[in-house]
C-alpha cells in the first residue's frame, strides 16, 4: 500500500514538472505585422500588433556569423526601427526574436539588400490602385509583397491588404479591397532561405485613396418653418454626404450643405411660400482627395409661410396683478407656444399654447428658477409650424422677481396711445389703479422743478396730478380728459407748464383756463358757447386738435394751483 501511494506521488510530481516545463517554454504568437529592411539607415523595421503590455526584449542574430545584439523596448510600443550599425552586412540573413514578459514570442527573419526604390501609387479609372516601383538588383529577391496599413497616422501595423507581386515591378489592387481613407503603402522584397521566409529591403509611402460611393437612395424631405429636414439610407464607404438644392426640379442645383456625417440633416434659410427640390450625394474622402458619387433622385418640399421671431418678450403683471409674460404680436402667427426649463435642466418642455400675447405664469412654482422662451406658430391645414427662431430667453425666479421688481412690473403695464393711420386711435375706457399710477411716475424717475408733476395718459384718457419729489410722488387728483385725434394727435414726451391765459375767445365759442405745456398745446376746458353752455361735450376719448380738454373744474384747478415750471409727462 505504501509503495502504491509513493508511486502515485511520483507520478504527480512528474506531471507537475511537465506542466511547469511547458509553461516556462516560449509560446509563439501570431500577430499582424509589417517587417522590412531599411537600407538607408541599415535598420530592421518592425510594426506589429501589441502582444505584451509590459514591454519586450529582443535578440537579433546574424545567421552567417552567429553575432547577436540584444536589448529591450518599452511597453505599449507597436513600432520600432533597430539599427544594426557595424553589424549590418549585405546579402545576409538575420533572425529577430521579440519576446514579451510572459514569454510570448514573435520571430521574424530578414534578408539584407538593396533592391526597391521609386515607389509610385496611382488610382485608376475603375477605382483600383496601381502600385509600382523600381529594381536595382532584380535577382536579389524572389518576389515582392504589397501591403496596405489602414491608417497612415498610426505607427501600428493594421494590415488591410497583403498582395504578392511575384517578380513583377507593379501590382494593381482591385477596388473591392479598398475604402476611402489614408493608406500607408509598403513594397517589401522577400526571399526564402531554407525553410524561412525572410523579409528584405522595403520602401513605404502614404496615399490618400478616395473611392466614389454608390448612389444615395431613400431620400425624403419634410418641410418646416424656413427649413426642411432631409433623411436617406446610408451608403457603404461614404465618408460624408453633400446636399444640393434648387427651386426647379430640372434646374441648376447648388450646394446647400457639405460634410454631413449623419444620414439626416436640416437645410435652413429657405423662403416661405417657395417649393424646393433636393438631391443628396455620397462622398468618399481621404486627406484632400474627394470622390463624389452620383446624386440621388430629386425630392421636393413646399416651405410654409410661417411667423417670424417673437419680439419684445418681458415680464409684467396681468389685470389681477399676477406675474405674466407678454410679447408683441407676430405677422402670420396663428398662436404662440411657451417653453420652459428649470435650473439645472438641459432641455425645454412645453408650458402652454395660447392665441393671446399675454400668458399668466401662476402655474409655475414661486421658488424655482426658470428659463422661458416663446415661439410663434402658424397653422397650415392640420399642422402647426413653429417659427424657426425662439424669442429671447427670460430667466427668473417668480417670488424673487416679484419682490424686487413689483413697481417695475406695474410701470411696465402702462402703455401709450396707438394710432392706425390718421383715422383711428387705440385707447381704452379702463383706468389704471392709484398703485399703478404712482408706480409709473416713481419707477420712471420723473422730476419737476416745482412740488407738482402732471401725467397725461393718452391710453386711458386721464390726467393725474402728483405732489412730492422725484421718486416720492403721491397722487392728489385724477380726472378724465380728451387728447388729440389721430389726425391731430397730442405731442408725446416730457415738457413743462410754460405760461397761462384766462381763455381763448372766438366769434361764438371759447375755451377757458388755458395752461400751456407744449407750445400752443394746452390744458383747457371743452369748447363752450359764449353763453357758457358746452359746445362739444366729448370727454374720455380723443377729440381735440392737439390740446388736452378737461372738465371746467379740472382745467380751473390746474390754472389756479399748478405753478409755471411744473413737469408734464405726456405718454
Amino acid at each position: 500500500m505504501k509503495k502504491k501511494i509513493m508511486g502515485i506521488m511520483i507520478l504527480l510530481v512528474c506531471l507537475c514538472l511537465i506542466v511547469l516545463g511547458r509553461t516556462a517554454s516560449a509560446a509563439s504568437v501570431s500577430v499582424e505585422k509589417i517587417a522590412y529592411v531599411d537600407t538607408v539607415t541599415k535598420s530592421l523595421v518592425l510594426k506589429f500588433t501589441e502582444f505584451s503590455e509590459d514591454g519586450y526584449t529582443y535578440t537579433v542574430k546574424n545567421m552567417t556569423t552567429g553575432q547577436q545584439l540584444t536589448g529591450s523596448v518599452a511597453s505599449k510600443v507597436t513600432s520600432f526601427s533597430l539599427p544594426l550599425g557595424d553589424s549590418y552586412v549585405a546579402d545576409t540573413k538575420y533572425k529577430l526574436v521579440l519576446k514579451g514578459k510572459n514569454n510570448e514570442e514573435l520571430t521574424v527573419y530578414y534578408y539584407t539588400g538593396d533592391a526597391v526604390s521609386g515607389l509610385n501609387m496611382v488610382k485608376n479609372a475603375d477605382e483600383s490602385l496601381r502600385v509600382s516601383w523600381n529594381l536595382q538588383n532584380g535577382s536579389l529577391y524572389q518576389g515582392y509583397y504589397v501591403q496596405l496599413a489602414e491608417n497612415a497616422d498610426s505607427p501600428q501595423a493594421s494590415v488591410v491588404s497583403k498582395a504578392e507581386a511575384g517578380n513583377q515591378t507593379s501590382k494593381t489592387l482591385t477596388a473591392d479591397l479598398l475604402t476611402s481613407r489614408s493608406y500607408r503603402v509598403y513594397v517589401i522584397g522577400y526571399r526564402k532561405v531554407g525553410k524561412n521566409l525572410c523579409y528584405g529591403q522595403g520602401i513605404e509611402g502614404t496615399f490618400n485613396y478616395a473611392k466614389k460611393p454608390e448612389k444615395v437612395l431613400g431620400v425624403s424631405a419634410v418641410p418646416n418653418s424656413n427649413r426642411a429636414k432631409l433623411s436617406w439610407l446610408p451608403v457603404t464607404g461614404a465618408s460624408y454626404y453633400r446636399i444640393y438644392k434648387s427651386t426647379k426640379s430640372s434646374g441648376k442645383y447648388t450646394l446647400a450643405m457639405d460634410k454631413v456625417t449623419k444620414t439626416s440633416a436640416t437645410v435652413t434659410g429657405l423662403t416661405g411660400g417657395k417649393k424646393y427640390y433636393f438631391k443628396v450625394a455620397a462622398v468618399g474622402a481621404a486627406g484632400s482627395r474627394k470622390a463624389v458619387g452620383k446624386k440621388s433622385s430629386a425630392v421636393s418640399a413646399s416651405i410654409p409661410v410661417v411667423a417670424g421671431q417673437v419680439k419684445k418678450v418681458k415680464l409684467m403683471l396681468d389685470s389681477d396683478n399676477k406675474l405674466a409674460l407678454t410679447w408683441n404680436r407676430c405677422t402670420n402667427a396663428t398662436g404662440y407656444r411657451i417653453y420652459y426649463k428649470k435650473a439645472g435642466e438641459t432641455s425645454y418642455k412645453k408650458l402652454a399654447n395660447t392665441k393671446n400675447k399675454v400668458y399668466t405664469l401662476d402655474a409655475l412654482d414661486s421658488g424655482t428658477k426658470y428659463s422661458l422662451v416663446v415661439y410663434a406658430y402658424t397653422k397650415v391645414g392640420s399642422k402647426k409650424y413653429l417659427s424657426s427662431e425662439p424669442s429671447r430667453t427670460i430667466t427668473f425666479t417668480p417670488s424673487k422677481y416679484m419682490n424686487k421688481h413689483y413697481n417695475k412690473l406695474l410701470a411696465n403695464g402702462v402703455r401709450t396711445i396707438g394710432y392706425v393711420g390718421k383715422t383711428k386711435c387705440i385707447y381704452t375706457k379702463k383706468k389704471y389703479s392709484k398703485e399703478v399710477k404712482t408706480a409709473f411716475v416713481n419707477y420712471k424717475g420723473y422730476s419737476s422743478s416745482t412740488p407738482y408733476l402732471i401725467w397725461i395718459s393718452h391710453y386711458t384718457q386721464q390726467v393725474t396730478i402728483f405732489e412730492g419729489t422725484q421718486g416720492n410722488w403721491h397722487m392728489i387728483r385724477t380726472f378724465l380728459c380728451s387728447t388729440g385725434k389721430a389726425s391731430t394727435h397730442s405731442p408725446i414726451g416730457v415738457s413743462k407748464i410754460s405760461y397761462k391765459e384766462p381763455g381763448w375767445f372766438y366769434e361764438n365759442t371759447k375755451e377757458l383756463y388755458v395752461s400751456h405745456y407744449w407750445g400752443r398745446n394746452s390744458f383747457h376746458t371743452r369748447p363752450l358757447w359764449n353763453s357758457g353752455a358746452v359746445q362739444d361735450p366729448t370727454i374720455g376719448k380723443p377729440a381735440s386738435h392737439g390740446c388736452v380738454r378737461c372738465y371746467n373744474r379740472d382745467a380751473k384747478y390746474i390754472y389756479d394751483n399748478i405753478p409755471i415750471g411744473t413737469t408734464v409727462v405726456s405718454y
